[in-house]
């Protein structure tokens, strides 16, 4: 974990949410700092992704969501009402369990993200289309089918681009939300060393189910059970000497 001289890059306050009636989380209070991979682990259903939505606000479009808490990324509320979501989604982007290519080409699709930044010229946006397909270690592989269809690559292909195109927005923070759930064995640590490979640039956010990949690519980690977070802290401390049985349990495979 950073030195707390380090200013957080995001610091949730006794965040509390709801979808309709339903409370998915409770009192959750965290700081995340810049440049390290933060993984949340925890069993299905116990708030993770519901907690991962709020940091980019993409629970907006929930339309029975509620939120009571504070979300501060870079200083500034980002539920301030003077805030666009569509910056906070330029700025902490997200990958998906399943990849969603856009309906354009390979070019085209990693370009997007570039384009409503406003970039127009086509030298820089060639550019940032290589250097972004480069850092999800696709170029090598797409360079020669930029003008072909996202449906021509694998799955695992596919997930790649949209870490490009997440990329090409020149976000401060990603989210990867179980982004190997569609991916085959062979292609898992392909992915784990492409996040790796990004925490030297930007925050990296990760949400898994699975124990094993949490303690592989993290450097801290928090553990979330039924909407609460039971433990937050360096990663090899969570899976090593956690505080809380409730974790041990957990990372030991007796709980979830």
């Amino acid at each position: 974990m950073q030195s707390q001289e380090a200013q957080p890059i995001l610091s949730i306050e006794r965040l509390n949410v709801w979808y309709g009636k339903k409370q998915i989380l409770k009192d959750l209070t965290i700081d995340i700092y810049p440049k390290q991979v933060t993984a949340f682990i925890g069993p299905s259903k116990c708030g993770k992704t519901a907690f991962v939505r709020c940091l980019n606000r993409l629970n907006d479009m929930q339309h029975d969501f509620r939120y009571k808490g504070n979300i501060h990324f870079d200083g500034k509320d980002i539920n301030d009402p003077k805030t666009k979501s569509t910056d906070i989604a330029q700025k902490i982007g997200m990958i998906f369990p399943k990849p969603i290519p856009l309906q354009r080409s390979i070019y085209e699709d990693v370009a997007y993200s570039a384009r409503i930044r406003g970039i127009k010229q086509p030298e820089r946006l060639g550019h940032i289309v290589e250097r972004s397909l480069s850092s999800a270690q696709l170029w090598d592989e797409a360079a020669e089918n930029l003008d072909a269809s996202p449906r021509i690559l694998s799955i695992s292909q596919q997930q790649r681009l949209c870490i490009a195109r997440a990329l090409a927005a020149n976000p401060e923070i990603i989210i990867f939300d179980e982004p190997c759930e569609q991916l085959d064995a062979a292609e898992t640590p392909k992915l784990e060393a492409i996040i790796q490979n990004l925490k030297n640039d930007y925050t990296i956010i990760f949400v898994t189910n699975k124990r094993r990949q949490a303690a592989r690519v993290s450097d801290v980690a928090g553990f979330l059970y039924s909407g609460e977070l039971v433990e937050y802290g360096q990663t090899e401390q969570i899976f090593t000497n956690p505080k809380d049985e409730r974790t041990e349990n957990y990372v030991t495979g007796r709980l979830g």
